[in-house]
């Protein structure tokens, strides 16, 4: 099932052109499997993310040097305000995890892996929610904590849910590609007996 509702979403990004939102099963927000990386608590947020932008260049380095020479530079993730893998990046090998790892392990002690929106980014995420509501899509639902919209495979799939995407992504800061599109917790069957009679 997770795999219908992630091909669903992939479709609709793509057939929608929304260069790539990201999808249920991702590894992290981009679906590279690496961490977003965040500077928060104690310290200047500037000094720490420079500081973290700074080892993650070097590792951007390192996993072109084992094997991906087109991996990108990190960037700043216009949702978050922290450096990030930009959307759509590939899953990173083990092979290549493993070998970058000290670089990783250099990282701020303060990275989070899905670091949440800031709240300007969390009210442009519903806005989106309001629009693609308004767009024919009455039960596309806010976005959660992390800023992710939990789908069910029935939401994904209604042809109004591309068209609003297409239309609704304007209020995403960078776009559509910074939709993180997951799979809607199954809803759990109450006990045996509790029907009507």
């Amino acid at each position: 099932m997770r795999r219908t509702i992630a091909m669903t979403l992939v479709s609709i990004c793509v057939a929608g052109g929304a260069a790539g939102c990201s999808a249920a099963g991702s590894g992290g927000p981009h679906g590279s499997g690496a961490p977003a990386v965040g500077a928060q608590g104690g310290g200047s947020q500037a000094t720490g993310t420079e500081q973290a932008m700074t080892v993650m260049r070097q590792w951007a380095h390192c996993i072109r040097v084992h094997g991906m020479p087109g991996w990108p530079d990190p960037v700043i993730n216009p949702l978050t305000s922290l450096p990030d893998f930009p959307a759509g990046t590939p899953d990173i090998p083990a092979s290549i995890q493993q070998a970058c790892q000290p670089i990783v392990n250099r990282l701020p002690p303060d990275v989070q892996n899905s670091p949440p929106p800031t709240a300007a980014g969390m009210q442009a995420l519903l806005r989106f929610a309001r629009c693609m509501r308004s767009r024919g899509v009455p039960a596309w639902p806010d976005p959660n904590a992390l800023g992710e919209f939990p789908l069910t495979t029935q939401i994904a799939s209604q042809p109004a849910a591309k068209r609003g995407i297409m239309a609704c992504s304007r209020y995403v800061p960078g776009g559509s590609q910074y939709l993180q599109l997951v799979q809607a917790a199954s809803p759990q069957a109450g006990p045996a007996g509790t029907g009507n009679g």
